[in-house]
């Protein structure tokens, strides 16, 4: 899933290559085109502050890139748009919806 949403958010945010993406998170041509191309094809995990590197650069949240099914992924993507208030008073209703159905 990981590799997927790499490509995913490189789409979202019109990045058409590899190598650019490299580009926009400082690296070398040959070395980000080959760090971004591990990651996509998963010959490579990345650590804590690649993953973030990469979600700053892409500017999506980590939890994005790392969520487990499309749908999730897509509310994560949406919740970051919101605002800080936006999210808390969501959290609410959430919580207290799930509380109801108990």
């Amino acid at each position: 899933m990981f590799s997927a949403r790499i490509k995913q958010a490189r789409a979202l945010r019109g990045i058409r290559s590899q190598r650019a993406l490299g580009a926009l998170m400082g690296l070398t041509k040959k070395r980000g085109s080959s760090r971004i191309n591990r990651y996509e094809t998963q010959a490579s995990g990345v650590d804590l502050a690649g993953l973030a590197q990469l979600a700053d650069t892409l500017k999506v949240p980590m939890a994005y890139l790392l969520a487990q099914d499309e749908t999730t992924a897509d509310i994560v993507l949406a919740l970051s748009q919101l605002s800080a208030r936006e999210r808390k008073a969501l959290a609410r209703q959430l919580k207290e919806q799930i509380a109801a159905k108990k």
